[in-house]
């Protein structure tokens, strides 16, 4: 069951969905909207990437901090991005993350791994990581701030035995890192 805007704000009150900062207006008929920050993940062009090598890994990306200036994603690039917001949700239930149809119209696609698992960010709320891809011909800006992708939540039938962060092999329980070395075992 995808939960209402009703249901929604009604799980904001009951703590069972946790949203830091908090804007209401963001809350549309079945989904919250989440704004991007200005943490980004760029990915050097030529490096080699070997997921079972973390080092490569290490060495081909570069973080960036624009300091609340906008970010000039080029054609054709590929960058890691955080949601302002940082989440928690409970163990009844998860979500899904779509990004958003006027993002989508700019020939940006934002990705964030689907799914949301029951007791993510149980231990300390967290900004979610976004896949973000441009398939247009010509550079685009990203705001922080910007809308860009939309959370769904969805209810389970019954709460889940062990949440996303009370399980020691979730690779991105403590804290969510742009990609985490235990990903890939």
């Amino acid at each position: 069951m995808i939960l209402s805007d009703v249901d929604i704000l009604e799980s904001l009150k009951r703590k069972e969905i946790v949203i830091d900062p908090l804007n209401t207006e963001l809350v549309g008929p079945c989904s919250v909207d989440l704004r991007l920050s200005d943490k980004f993940v760029i990915f050097k062009s030529k490096s080699l990437i070997d997921p079972y090598d973390f080092h490569t890994l290490e060495n081909a990306v570069e973080i960036i901090e624009t300091k609340g200036r906008p970010f000039i994603l080029m054609p054709k690039q590929f960058v890691l991005a955080y949601t302002l917001e940082k989440i928690a949700i409970s163990k009844s239930l998860a979500a899904t993350l779509e990004g958003r149809s006027s993002i989508a119209r700019l020939g940006i696609v934002v990705h964030a791994a689907g799914l949301v698992s029951p007791g993510s960010g149980m231990l300390v709320p967290k900004p979610l990581v976004l896949e973000v891809f441009s398939q247009s011909d010509t550079p685009v800006k990203l705001y922080p701030g910007m809308r860009i992708v939309q959370m769904i939540f969805h209810r389970l039938t019954s709460p889940v035995s062990m949440g996303y962060d009370e399980d020691p092999r979730s690779s991105y329980s403590k804290k969510n890192v742009w990609i985490s070395r235990r990903a890939f075992p």
